[in-house]
C-alpha cells in the first residue's frame, strides 16, 4: 500500500521542516569562505533529514505533531541561534575550532559579548528565527494519519535511515544541529581525558638537570591578550601607545617577526603552556608542561592571573593550576594593574622562582581594559580608516594599548629594583586583534585569520646580573619565530636540560633554526598573501562606505 503524502495539505509542515533544517546551512552560503560547493554535501544531508522527518510525520496526529516539532525546534535553536548569529556578526560559518573554543567561554565574557555587540538588527533576526517556528506549531495540524501496521515497511525504511544519518560520522557531521552537539560530546570527552593525563602524569618519572650557574633567580612570563603589534608605537604605529616601553628601548629586546599558532586564546595557550604543535598533538598529556618543567627543576612557580580560573573552565586551565601557587584576581573585575601588588609580594621570595602573569590586556570589550585616566585618544591621529564611523572603537583599543604599556613597564620597574637579581622577563601577546585595519572587521576569528591577528608583539627584558651570567644566549631581534616554540626558549634560559629538549626551536640559541610557522590550519605565507589580497580586494570595494561591525571571539 503506498503512502499518500498529501503535499498540498501539509504544506506548513514541509516549510516548518526546511525553515528548521536547511535555512541555517542554505543561509551560511554567504559566508566569504564558503562555496556552493563545500556547502552542497551538507545542504543534500539536511534535505535527506527534512525528508525522511516529512514522512514519518505522516504517521502522527496533530498531538503528535505538535509534540515532535517542539522536540525538534528545542535541539535545533540553540545550535541555529548560535551559528546564525555569529554568520550575522563575522560573516563566516562558525569553524569547528571555534565551536569547540565556545564551549569554553565563561558567563562574564559571553555577557560582556552580547550587552556590548548585539545590534538592533541581529537581535531581531534571532528572535525571529525562534519565534517564526513556534507560530507554526501552533498552527499545525494532521492531515489523514497513515497507520504504523499498514506501512510497516515504508516506516522501518524511514526509521532505519532516520537512525543511521544521525550514527554514520560523515554524515552526522554535514547535519549542523547534530554536528554541534558532536562537538560538544567530543570537547567533553577529551577535556575529562586530558586531565586525567595530566594527573596522572605528575607521579610519573621525568629528569631534569639545572645547570645552577646558568639559571636565573627570577625569570617572568608575562601573557599578553588581543594585542597586535601593529597598534603598538614601539613597532611603529603612529600613535604614542607605548611612551613608557618606547623610553626604555636601549635595555630591552623588541623581536618585530613573531606570530603566534593561533588567534584565539585557547588554543594558544595549549600550545605555549605544552610541547604539543602541529605535528605532535600528544605531547600535551605526554610530555611535561611549563609549570610541571620548572617544579621539578626545583623552582618556585608561582601565577598571577587577571582571567578567570573556573573550575571545569577552559581546558588549558589544569595546566596552569599546576602553578605551586595561584593568584586569582578576576574576581575584582578591575584592569591588569590589579595584578602590580600581587607580583610585587610574589618577587620577595628568596628561592629560585617562576612567575607567570596571565593579562585582560586589550581583550573586548576594549574600553573595560583601563582606568578613565588612560581615555587618551580621540580620533584625532588615526591613520585614514578603511571603514567609516569606528573611531571610537579604534580610541578605546588604542587606550587599553597605552594601559598594557603602563603595566609591562611596571612590571620591569619592579624586577630593575632588585638590582643584584639575576632576572629575565618574556612578554608576548596570546594573539593579535584587527580593529578596522584594513576592511570591516573588529576582533579575531580564525575563519577570517590576517596577520593582524597572529603577529603579535614578543619583548625581552634582563638584567645586568643575568646577562653577566648568560653570555652564552643570544638576541637575534630580526628572527624569524612561533610562540609555539616558546616553552623551548624559557627552558634554555633557565638553563634546563632534559630528555626531548631542542636547542635548535629556542629564540635564544646559537643553535636555533627558523621553522615553518603555522596559524592554525594555515602557514603564516599563506596568511600574508591572503592579507594582502583582502587588502586589495578592499581597497577596490571601497570598504569605508560600509556600516562598522564589531566581533570578539572568545571563543577565546
Amino acid at each position: 500500500m503506498k503512502i499518500n503524502l498529501r503535499i498540498k495539505e501539509r504544506k506548513l509542515q514541509l516549510f516548518y521542516l526546511v525553515y528548521l533544517l536547511l535555512s541555517v546551512p542554505t543561509i551560511s552560503l554567504a559566508a566569504q569562505n564558503l562555496t556552493s560547493g563545500a556547502m552542497l554535501p551538507g545542504i543534500l544531508a539536511s534535505f535527506g533529514l527534512a525528508t525522511v522527518i516529512f514522512i514519518l510525520t505522516t504517521f502522527m496526529t496533530t498531538q503528535g505533531l505538535r509534540i515532535f516539532y517542539s522536540a525538534l525546534l528545542a535541539v535545533t535553536f540553540i545550535p541555529g541561534a548560535v551559528l546564525l548569529g555569529y554568520l550575522l556578526f563575522a560573516k563566516v560559518w562558525l569553524s569547528e575550532g571555534s565551536l569547540a573554543s565556545l564551549f569554553e567561554t565563561n558567563a562574564g565574557e559571553s555577557t560582556e559579548f552580547i550587552v556590548h555587540y548585539m545590534n538592533p538588527w541581529v537581535t531581531l533576526g534571532i528572535a525571529l528565527y525562534i519565534l517564526v517556528p513556534v507560530v507554526f506549531i501552533f498552527r499545525i495540524k494532521s492531515r489523514a494519519c497513515h497507520k504504523i501496521r499498514e506501512h510497516k515497511k515504508t516506516f522501518a525504511t524511514c526509521l532505519l535511515i532516520l537512525m543511521l544519518m544521525l550514527a554514520v560520522e560523515p554524515v552526522a557531521q554535514q547535519i549542523y544541529f547534530v554536528n554541534f552537539y558532536r562537538i560538544f560530546a567530543d570537547y567533553k570527552i577529551r577535556t575529562v581525558l586530558e586531565e586525567k593525563a595530566i594527573e596522572s602524569r605528575q607521579s610519573q618519572p621525568f629528569e631534569i638537570a639545572v645547570s645552577d650557574d646558568r639559571a636565573p633567580q627570577t625569570l617572568v612570563v608575562v601573557i599578553g591578550e588581543s594585542l597586535s603589534r601593529h597598534h603598538m608605537s614601539l613597532y611603529g604605529y603612529e600613535r604614542a601607545t607605548n611612551p613608557l616601553l618606547t623610553a626604555r628601548r636601549s635595555s630591552l629586546k623588541v623581536y618585530g617577526d613573531v606570530v603566534s599558532p593561533q588567534v584565539h586564546t585557547i588554543p594558544v595557550l595549549r600550545t605555549v603552556l605544552t610541547f604539543a604543535d602541529g605535528a605532535h598533538p600528544e605531547y600535551l598529556t605526554s610530555r611535561p608542561s611549563l609549570f610541571e618543567l620548572f617544579n621539578r627543576a626545583g623552582y618556585e612557580t608561582c601565577l598571577i592571573s587577571n582571567q578567570p580560573l573556573e573550575e571545569g573552565g577552559s581546558s588549558y586551565e589544569p595546566l596552569l593550576k599546576l602553578a605551586a601557587r595561584t593568584i586569582d584576581l578576576s574576581e575584582a573585575d578591575r584592569p591588569d594593574g590589579v595584578l602590580l601588588s600581587a607580583f610585587a609580594r610574589a618577587l620577595e621570595s628568596d628561592r629560585r622562582k617562576l612567575i607567570v602573569v596571565h593579562l585582560m590586556g586589550s581583550h573586548a570589550v576594549y574600553r573595560f581594559r583601563y582606568p578613565p585616566s588612560f581615555s587618551r585618544f580621540n580620533g584625532a591621529a588615526v591613520r585614514e580608516q578603511p571603514v567609516a564611523n569606528v573611531s571610537e572603537t579604534i580610541d578605546e583599543y588604542d587606550n587599553s594599548v597605552l594601559y598594557n604599556d603602563f603595566v609591562i613597564a611596571s612590571i620591569m620597574d619592579l624586577l630593575e629594583r632588585r638590582t643584584d637579581e639575576p632576572s629575565a622577563m618574556v612578554y608576548f601577546s596570546d594573539h593579535g586583534e584587527e580593529v578596522y585595519d584594513f576592511r570591516n572587521f573588529a576582533g579575531h576569528a580564525s575563519e577570517k585569520t590576517s596577520t593582524y591577528m597572529c603577529e603579535v608583539p614578543f619583548i625581552v627584558w634582563t638584567s645586568g646580573a643575568f646577562d653577566r651570567r648568560r653570555d652564552d644566549l643570544v638576541y637575534v631581534e630580526t628572527r624569524p619565530y612561533s610562540t609555539a616554540d616558546i616553552l623551548y626558549s624559557l627552558s634554555d634560559m633557565a638553563g634546563l636540560a632534559f630528555e626531548g629538549y631542542d636547542a635548535s626551536r629556542s629564540l635564544f640559541s646559537p643553535q636555533f633554526v627558523p621553522r615553518i610557522r603555522n596559524v592554525g590550519e594555515m602557514t603564516y605565507e599563506d596568511v600574508r598573501q591572503e592579507t594582502e589580497h583582502g587588502k586589495t580586494k578592499a581597497s577596490a570595494a571601497g570598504h569605508h562606505r560600509m556600516a562598522p561591525m564589531k566581533i570578539s571571539t572568545k571563543i577565546n
